[in-house]
């Protein structure tokens, strides 16, 4: 459990790193890049996260926008710094003017959430303690074996419908299967079917072949590291039976090979009239067992359109995901002095509840709580060696850090791992966070019980928390 031990270290290493401020910090909930692609946003900035839940995205703010101004300012090549400087320009608020693949212009209100600048929230705190549950707390990576191209002079924002390339009548079935896919995973990125005058064409094109060289009863079969890929409809990762695209594989290992590719071309705006090769993406995989092409499709099609219209590294088909689920009070804790309140989010369930800023926690769910960064990292330590035999080997897989040993709990163990949570040497109060799973707490009660000291006097609050998930995926 490297990576947790790692991300645990940081921590301690911030909260014992004094910040003398306390001026406020406002959380946007977005990060943009400055475009050097002809096809998307050249010279502009272009928005490459957003994070669920936040002013951003509750304005309206996606990846892929082009920022064409902020607070009424063109960004057209003005240099990063600049730009940044106008999020500052007011306390409250911003504006926004996008162009994306739905609209050429329009204009975003984002409200700031400023919190104190020594504030950790529990959307940060949730990573740290992710030894509780890395089912719930993931940073991964992946790389699908991508092939991509474009035509130097499109603009992709100009295309807004599409429509599909006259099947063959031998594949038929399997085209409008396909074809189903596209229309699922466009519509998403505000793209629209037009049959009648569509701006371009979808082509595909596609190969599934057993290998006569596979040998079922390899006796280096088992060796390879499991694939896994992120499943965009359920939003979770999913173990699937192809080689990793980086690994080495011995021939008769193989069980099958697939090849799919799709173009797109354009039809109204390089050549009017002409059909002309806009975009290509191209993948080739080897297969473990027989998968089949539609439900290969199913997971890694969506995938694959991640890049259009934005791309950011062609040569690369890497992916990044970040998965967190935790449950949310809206207490900001002081970085400098965890049992103290730094911050009260405003309409947060401990708002509600009453906890304010200033408020020195002493208990959470009857635990007494443990604000010493050396007894948290010792119990920490104890806690991964002791349980690491209630880990489920088949769930192993790499983090983004490029630590190959993380693991899920086995599910048979669930009654062991509650009872070595819930020993007070390694118990911390934290694990609040997630206490939704039965490992936690298996009588686990609606409310959770926070009790502070105010000015003296010790007060015992009943908070309501609401499970906080968010999952984005990224190509790199």
């Amino acid at each position: 459990m490297k990576r947790i031990k790692y991300t645990f270290l940081l921590f301690a290493l911030a909260i014992t790193s004094v910040a003398q401020s306390v001026s406020q910090s406002c959380d946007l909930g977005f990060t943009f890049e400055i475009s050097n692609n002809p096809n998307w946003g050249q010279n502009e900035p272009v928005i490459i996260g957003v994070t669920p839940g936040s002013p951003a995205e509750r304005a309206g703010l996606s990846i892929n926008d082009i920022i064409l101004e902020v607070n009424g300012n063109g960004t057209y090549l003005k240099p990063r710094q600049t730009i940044m400087s106008w999020f500052g320009m007011d306390d409250q608020s911003m504006t926004i003017s996008i162009r994306n693949l739905t609209t050429t212009f329009k204009t975003l209100t984002v409200s700031k959430h400023c919190r104190n600048q020594n504030a950790i929230s529990e959307a940060q705190l949730a990573p740290v303690f992710a030894f509780y549950s890395l089912e719930d707390v993931q940073d991964r990576r992946f790389v699908i074996p991508i092939e991509v191209s474009f035509h130097s002079e499109a603009s992709f924002s100009n295309y807004r419908t599409f429509d599909f390339a006259t099947p063959d009548e031998s594949t038929l079935q399997m085209d409008e299967r396909i074809n189903a896919i596209f229309v699922r995973a466009l519509a998403e990125k505000g793209l629209v079917r037009n049959t009648e005058d569509p701006d371009f064409i979808i082509q595909t094109f596609y190969s599934y072949q057993s290998n006569p060289l596979f040998k079922a009863n390899s006796a280096t079969a088992e060796s390879y590291k499991a694939a896994w890929r992120f499943d965009m409809r359920n939003k979770r990762m999913l173990k699937i039976p192809v080689y990793d695209p980086t690994e080495p594989v011995r021939i008769d290992d193989i069980a099958y090979n697939l090849e799919f590719g799709f173009r797109f071309y354009d039809r109204k705006y390089i050549q009017p009239g002409e059909v002309v090769l806009i975009w290509e993406s191209e993948v080739k995989e080897r297969l473990s067992a027989n998968y089949g092409l539609i439900d290969y499709l199913e997971l890694n099609l969506p995938l694959m359109l991640l890049k259009f219209p934005y791309p950011r590294n062609a040569a690369s088909g890497t992916f990044e995901v970040k998965h967190l689920k935790y449950n949310y009070t809206g207490i900001g804790y002081n970085i400098d002095d965890l049992k103290t309140v730094a911050s009260v989010d405003p309409g947060s369930p401990a708002e509600r509840a009453g906890i304010r800023p200033g408020d020195v926690v002493l208990r959470i769910q009857g635990q007494k709580f443990n604000y010493d960064p050396q007894a948290l990292t010792e119990g920490y330590r104890r806690f991964i060696a002791e349980t690491m035999n209630f880990r489920d080997k088949n769930t192993r897989y790499t983090d983004s850090n490029g630590f190959k040993e993380c693991m899920f709990w086995n599910i048979t163990h669930y009654n062991s791992i509650a009872e070595a949570i819930d020993n007070k040497r390694y118990r911390a109060a934290f694990s609040y966070l997630f206490n939704f799973n039965q490992y936690i707490d298996w009588n686990t009660p609606s409310t959770l019980q926070v009790e502070v000291n105010r000015s003296g006097e010790k007060i015992l609050f009943d908070i309501i928390p609401q499970i906080e998930r968010s999952s984005h995926i990224l190509p790199l």
